[in-house]
Order: C-alpha cells, then structure tokens, then sequence
C-alpha cells in the first residue's frame, strides 16, 4: 500500500474527482496521529465497511505493514458484524471532500492506535447508509460525479 498524509489531495482520484482526501493511509515508519476514538465512530465505520460502495475494483489484499509478522487480519468481526480488510476503500462525503480511506483503517484504529483527523470523525458519523440514494447525492453535489460515474461504467 502507499503513504498519504492525512488531509492531503488523494492520488487514487478519478479524472475530474479534485474532491478525494487521503485518510489513513499508514505506512511502517511514517509518523501518524496517535490518541482515542469514540466507539461509535468506530461503529459507524464498520457498518460503512460491511459493503462498502466502491467506484472501481481492487486487485488483491493489501497487508498492514505496522504489523511485525502477519501483516494483520483479512477480516474482523465487531459486534456480530463482520467486514473483510485490505481490499476495498471507503468513500466519506465531508464538508466540501470526499474522504477516502483503506478498509485497513479500522484495524490501524483498534490495534495501532490511529486517531483520525477530527472533521473525518464527524463524517462518519454524519455519512448516510453507504449505497443509499442520499449517500450518491452527497458524494455528486461534491464534486464527485466522476467517481460516481466511474462506477456506473463499471
């Protein structure tokens, strides 16, 4: 996997998507913000991550390269719910971005630490259920008609 900064222009972009920002996207030896979350942010991204809504197809599982040996779990089951890691990204609509994250991004949270940048936080817990029809005006009234599109050609 790649290294982001957090907040910063994310390169995974659709043409025409100025939109994306880069959330959680960690590396072994790159500093990242470290601190606790609110269990029902973390809730709330799980459920995002059930079937998350994605614009084009992954190739393959990405490992977690904070983990020493085994590269971290390919799947996770929190309360009865159960998501697969390290295949898919999640698509946040925020106050004027879209964020976007590696489904990798609640393991970070539970086992490295990873504290998110607070406006993410709030935009999980603000994001409509992932695939409603509310979730795609948000993501296309910010400028991500051409990530929806994409999808749509999928």
């Amino acid at each position: 996997m790649s290294h982001f900064d957090d907040l910063a222009p994310c390169p995974l972009a659709v043409k025409g998507c100025e939109a994306l920002r880069a959330i959680g996207w960690l590396e072994r030896g790159r500093p990242y913000a470290h601190g606790d979350v609110d269990e029902r942010f973390f809730e709330s991204l799980v459920q995002l991550l059930v079937h998350p809504w994605q614009p084009a197809a992954a190739a393959g599982r990405h490992s977690c390269s904070l983990c020493k040996f085994i590269g971290g779990p390919g799947q996770i089951t929190y309360k009865d719910t159960t998501i697969t890691l390290g295949s898919a990204n999640v698509f946040v609509p925020g106050n004027g971005v879209i964020y976007v994250a590696p489904s990798l991004l609640v393991h970070y949270v539970d086992a490295h630490d990873y504290q998110p940048p607070s406006e993410f936080v709030e935009a999980v817990l603000r994001c409509p259920p992932m695939r409603s029809m509310e979730y795609l005006r948000q993501l296309k009234a910010i400028g991500g008609t051409a990530l929806v599109n994409a999808r749509k050609g999928m």
